[in-house]
């Protein structure tokens, strides 16, 4: 079970929908999930954050996508902060992104 919330307007579901991805499906700690580079796709162009490598983002130009790559870590994609609950052992688990200031906090 986890719990996760963002800022960010149009980029809220987008934020989130990865951070979970990343959890469920790449089996990442909350905060690795949290910490990950993101994209969202806007307005006919992917915005890209400058962590993901030129490689790929030649293949998605290639593709035909449009695309603007933003500054590592760069708050546009949100400021996420999240727990995660062992269903093992009953720990809380925090995750707070760098990007902006917070923490992950529960009991």
């Amino acid at each position: 079970m986890l719990t996760i919330g963002t800022p960010g307007g149009s980029r809220i579901i987008s934020a989130l929908a990865q951070i979970i991805i990343n959890v469920i499906d790449f089996d990442m700690s909350m905060d690795a999930a949290i910490e990950a580079p993101r994209i969202h796709a806007y307005d006919g162009t992917l915005h890209i954050e400058g962590r993901i490598p030129v490689e790929t983002i030649a293949a998605l130009e290639k593709l035909g996508h449009k695309t603007k790559v933003h500054a590592d870590f760069d708050n546009y994609f949100g400021g996420a902060q999240g727990i995660l609950i062992d269903q093992n052992n009953g720990d809380l688990i925090g995750g707070a992104d760098s990007r902006r200031d917070g923490v992950a906090a529960g009991y």
